[in-house]
């Protein structure tokens, strides 16, 4: 049956004022919440009706299937806009250098963080990094995920970074969940290049391929203190956009190296982390539409502080909020505790995490027009949890059937 009818819904998040608002300023009232709702699902065109269940107009003639979700919520899904969910190995010995005092960086210089993972990616097999990508998946899914950006990375040459993305791309064909692949070739430098020679090797060799062979949308840079410096990160995104691909930035985690005016000045889709970003270059990116992605579980693992709040506000930048999934310094595979975070440790108040966690999340990846929000004639991504207030999604972390489905 295409039609149902979900009633008696204890709230409807529709995100209504917060689209309208363009994800800037949010307050309670933007999530425009209908309590005691109803919604006319359609599995192949989406949003039919949506209102108070007292007001359900009358639908003669039509086979409808009423599903009560009594002491539910219904909202849009959580959007996961930066993720590094394929790789192989493990860092644990990381967090007790980390515990001792080492930095980010000083494990880098040792052959650890990124490095240590291209290593054990490399020798990964196809079928061993998309079972164990397809698990993480699920368990996001059963989180409430419904969209997701997956970035390469963990390669950094050719024959790797096209098997990560053969397996995103894969993953995408095998699971109901919405994602964006995005090429991060420029995650660090491999240890068989000198620098300049493997940023020729993106530049001319990497991403003509990636563009080609249709593996990804985006292309991302970690354009940081000891990683990218500018006039490589701004080489190769050049690149990127003549290819047709839409940019990103990892900027301003490490250190303040400009990256958030420079994602600004180069209109990217979005600037991730942003510990160390200045108000100036937060105000650029507002002005050109480029989002701010938030990141807490990375501070979290790093014991690093966290992105500014305040100064979001004061930019009014649209926001959103990913987990940065991956083995190093966010391996954190739970959603919700990157909503408890963000208004724990970084001040997001319940509406501006939630708000950050959908809407803000599909500005992220250029697809706020049709996800993020729930009206009439879209088929967005929805999700059905199991309580009977959004809120009550900042403490259920541990919750493991807080997400019935996700349409």
């Amino acid at each position: 049956m295409s039609l149902t009818l979900f009633t008696n819904i204890a709230e409807i998040i529709t995100n209504q004022g917060v689209a309208q608002k363009k994800g800037i300023g949010v307050q309670e009232k933007d999530l425009s919440i209908i309590s005691h709702g109803a919604l006319l699902w359609d599995f192949k065109k989406g949003i039919q009706w949506i209102g108070k269940a007292d007001a359900i107009p009358n639908m003669p003639n039509k086979k409808i299937k009423i599903v009560s979700l009594k002491n539910k919520t219904l909202a849009p899904a959580f959007v996961d806009c930066h993720t590094h969910l394929v790789f192989a190995g493990s860092r644990h010995e990381e967090l007790a250098l980390r515990l001792q005092g080492a930095s980010y960086q000083d494990i880098a210089k040792t052959g650890g963080g990124i490095l240590s993972t291209v290593k054990a990616t490399r020798r990964a097999s196809f079928s061993e990094l998309y079972e164990l990508s397809k698990k993480c998946l699920e368990i996001l899914l059963k989180q409430g995920v419904g969209i997701i950006e997956i970035k390469s990375g963990y390669g950094l040459n050719w024959e790797t970074e096209k098997k990560l993305l053969k397996v995103i791309q894969k993953l995408s064909a095998q699971t109901t969940m919405l994602i964006h692949s995005t090429f991060l070739g420029a995650h660090a430098f491999p240890p068989e290049f000198k620098k300049e020679n493997y940023v020729h090797e993106l530049i001319h060799n990497m991403l003509p391929m990636v563009k080609k062979e249709g593996l990804a949308t985006a292309c991302d840079v970690f354009f940081d203190e000891g990683y990218f410096n500018k006039q490589q990160t701004v080489s190769i995104l050049e690149k990127a956009l003549k290819l047709g691909l839409k940019i990103k930035l990892h900027a301003d985690e490490l250190a303040n190296t400009g990256g958030a005016m420079l994602a600004g000045k180069m209109k990217a889709l979005s600037a991730d982390h942003l510990l160390k970003a200045d108000l100036s270059g937060l105000k650029k990116m507002a002005s050109a539409g480029t989002v701010a992605v938030l990141l807490p579980g990375t501070a979290f693992y790093l014991k690093l502080p966290y992105a500014d709040m305040n100064k979001m506000r004061k930019a009014k930048v649209c926001t959103a909020l990913a987990s940065d999934f991956n083995p190093g310094s966010s391996p954190i595979l739970n959603f919700p505790f990157i909503l408890s975070l963000a208004i724990f440790q970084m001040g997001m108040t319940f509406s501006e995490a939630f708000a950050a966690a959908t809407y803000g999340g599909a500005c992220a990846l250029g697809i706020q027009k049709e996800h993020g929000f729930l009206k009439v004639g879209l088929k967005p991504k929805i999700a059905i949890f199991n309580c009977p207030s959004y809120k009550a999604l900042f403490s259920n972390v541990a919750h493991p059937g807080m997400c019935e489905v996700v349409l």
